[in-house]
């Protein structure tokens, strides 16, 4: 997986996470064996994180300290990736 895939999502939605009230960054990871990056969302008390490693692998995680989630995935394009970041979306009822 091209992790610059999801710079190039987290751009395209930017201005509707605007207007929904989310605060947003993608994180480049260190140089590893397994590169990764995260799309981490925050709105309100509740925070949700989107870790893609270049294998494809991807995590989610969302909620407030009080109830939340984890869900796996496997993207194996940028259409994948995008459709995990909708499930982020959906998860903390941005859209």
């Amino acid at each position: 997986m091209d992790l610059t895939a999801l710079h190039r999502i987290a751009e395209e939605r930017s201005s509707d996470w605007a207007r929904s009230g989310v605060r947003w960054d993608v994180i480049d990871g260190p140089l590893t064996d397994k590169p990764a990056a995260w799309l981490i969302f925050n709105k309100g008390d509740e925070i949700g994180q989107l870790t893609v490693w270049v294998s494809g692998e991807a995590e989610m995680d969302w909620g407030t300290p009080e109830h939340g989630g984890a869900r796996h995935y496997d993207c194996d394009s940028p259409d994948a990736l995008r459709a995990c970041v909708r499930d982020l979306e959906s998860a903390l009822r941005v859209t």
